[in-house]
């Protein structure tokens, strides 16, 4: 089990990394909204294992014309437009209202005519209030990581423009808490002995809690160093402090074990045990974003009280 989920966590960072820093930034948002469909499709399938029908199919276009809104707001592809000849304002294209705003009001209106149109009323409210469920979970969770990614304009401009500010910060993100991750899983197996919430999820232990905030602090700090020796403390233009490393590890792990928790009651409430079976180890695409998605509002709310 060990090693395939090794294997896996290993290709799978390969490939962020990979995207992250050897490709332009609007290929960036095509990872993003491909890791959204094969959320969105996991949780279409949890909700059928559980009995509920969704429709999937409207709620994956809504989320996907959120995520797509979302990104039009942010000032990378305002720096696009810009190099293009188009003017765009400073808060994204200069909206009164964003796009990304109307897709959310609209997204409910979108799944109840869709229930009607199915025309079954067998369980058709629970069916509609789990499609807000899951756009709400995995679309507008989703939507702050495109927000980090793009938070900070590209300096060349154009598709070649590069933004190493919000490619850093959504590194550090993915590794404070997936270390989290590996550091709860690590001690947990060796150590564990206290439950930590058992009727939620059996296998989470008080000790392998404290090795996830030892691992996210550990990492935390190696990027601290190197921010310090190789980005005169900064990540890209964000100042990266010794204090933003203490207070971020605890922050991100304690939203990400949140998000583990919630997707753990989400399964076992539609008497399912694995979102998924398509990375080995690990189980679905749902298992390994689920602290990712959580904790990734308080990362953009930290960098844009704290940091920016």
């Amino acid at each position: 089990m060990l090693k395939y989920r090794m294997i896996t966590g290993c290709s799978f960072g390969a490939v962020i990394l990979a995207v992250l820093f050897l490709m332009p930034a609007w290929t960036h948002l095509i990872l993003l909204v491909a890791i959204y469909a094969l959320c969105e499709s996991e949780f279409a399938g949890i909700v059928k294992r559980g009995g509920y029908g969704v429709s999937a199919r409207a709620s994956s276009f809504c989320g996907v014309l959120f995520l797509v809104a979302t990104a039009l707001e942010t000032p990378v592809f305002a720096s696009y437009w810009k190099a293009w000849g188009y003017p765009a304002g400073a808060n994204g294209f200069g909206w009164i209202i964003k796009p990304s705003v109307w897709v959310m009001y609209f997204t409910p209106a979108v799944l109840i005519t869709c229930a009607v149109l199915h025309r079954k009323t067998d369980r058709a409210m629970e069916g509609f209030a789990l499609g807000c469920v899951g756009f709400w979970y995995v679309a507008v969770l989703l939507g702050f990581l495109v927000r980090i990614a793009f938070e900070w304009p590209t300096r060349l401009g154009g598709c070649s423009g590069v933004n190493y500010t919000g490619r850093l910060m959504l590194l550090a993100f993915v590794c404070i808490v997936k270390f989290s991750d590996i550091g709860a899983y690590a001690i947990g197996t060796a150590f564990g002995r206290h439950k930590l919430i058992p009727s939620v999820s059996p296998n989470k232990t008080v000790e392998g809690l404290v090795g996830g905030y030892v691992f996210s602090l550990a990492v935390s700090m190696l990027l601290w160093t190197a921010a310090r020796f190789f980005g005169g403390g900064c990540l890209g233009d964000v100042r990266f402090t010794i204090a933003d490393a203490v207070a971020l590890p605890i922050v991100l792990t304690t939203a990400g074990v949140m998000g583990d928790l919630a997707e753990s009651l989400m399964k076992r409430s539609m008497s399912v045990k694995d979102s998924g079976k398509k990375f080995p180890g690990m189980g679905g695409i749902l298992d390994i974003m689920d602290s990712l998605l959580f904790a990734a509002p308080f990362m953009y709310v930290y960098i844009i009280v704290f940091m920016k």
